[in-house]
């Protein structure tokens, strides 16, 4: 029962981010006339920072459950995009740590999308070996 509710919510945010990727396409040249779109405050890295900033001091509460399940949903949804390509020993805890770090080494980042963000950050630490 429980894998059959991961792999649903794994499979509704694929098709929500494929949905959503669509519509950009569609839309790209009109958005990029008009600036960056905005993030809705629920999404953005300085609205997730503090929950993962929990995470790291230990401290458990929502907003550090709400990180740390964004990122293992960007974890598991990275098997099949590849977009980074951390070693086997690499933990919640760490990829938290490297998250926040990033983020906050870009103040002027923190309202774009924590997802997006937290992907970079991965990617800029675990660059996939090409060929």
């Amino acid at each position: 029962m429980i894998r059959i509710s991961i792999a649903f919510s794994i499979a509704v945010v694929v098709l929500m981010t494929a949905a959503l990727l669509t519509t950009a396409a569609r839309f790209g040249t009109q958005a990029a006339a008009a600036g960056p779109a905005a993030t809705a405050r629920m999404f953005t890295a300085d609205f997730y920072l503090s929950g993962c900033k929990d995470f790291v001091a230990g401290r458990s509460n929502f907003f550090a459950g709400r990180c740390v399940g964004a990122v293992e949903v960007l974890v598991a949804l990275n098997s099949d995009t590849k977009l980074f390509c951390p070693p086997d020993n690499i933990d919640n805890l760490q990829r938290v740590r490297t998250i926040v770090s990033y983020i906050e080494a870009r103040p002027e980042r923190k309202n774009e999308d924590f997802r997006l963000l937290a992907n970079e950050a991965m990617a800029k630490a675990w660059p996939c070996k090409k060929g």
